[in-house]
């Protein structure tokens, strides 16, 4: 099989997988009440269905097939394991897709090393982003953290 392929199909799986927990972890938020919360980080997920889309679309004009296994989500039952569980994922992609990165360029892709370089400068704000308020919660405590998010 193209190594190409195979990357493009294993990074729709972690995206596939991403978009599920991310989604998953903004119903768990809403349900404590941090609305506001709840809505920065729908606008911080919104581009997920197009970086999929993408990865798809690359993958097809490559004459790939769609062919991957989905990985178990990791959901948090609340508001901290929530958004720990999304600094896990995103701190994981950044090194994964760093390294996918040197091996497409070693494949001489520039298409796919450019869509793969797009995608790592997205998940790098929103690991800044998960952070700041993994921070915020720790320095000020959950019941003001959740006030100043509701």
């Amino acid at each position: 099989m193209n190594p190409i392929h195979t990357l493009l199909n294993d990074l729709l799986a972690v995206y596939w997988k991403a978009l599920i927990q991310h989604r998953s972890h903004v119903a768990v938020i809403e349900s404590e009440g941090a609305s506001l919360l709840a809505s920065e980080m729908t606008a911080k997920i919104a581009d997920e269905p197009e970086t999929i889309e993408n990865l798809q679309n690359r993958l097809l004009d490559l004459g790939g097939v769609i062919h991957f296994t989905l990985p178990q989500p990791n959901i948090g039952t609340n508001l901290r394991e929530a958004l720990q569980n999304d600094y896990e994922l995103q701190k994981n992609a950044r090194s994964a897709l760093n390294k996918l990165v040197k091996q497409v360029s070693e494949l001489n892709d520039a298409t796919t090393r450019n869509l793969i370089e797009a995608i790592l400068a997205d998940e790098e704000e929103h690991l800044a982003w998960l952070e700041q308020e993994l921070n915020l919660l720790e320095k000020l405590g959950e019941p003001l953290y959740l006030s100043k998010r509701m």
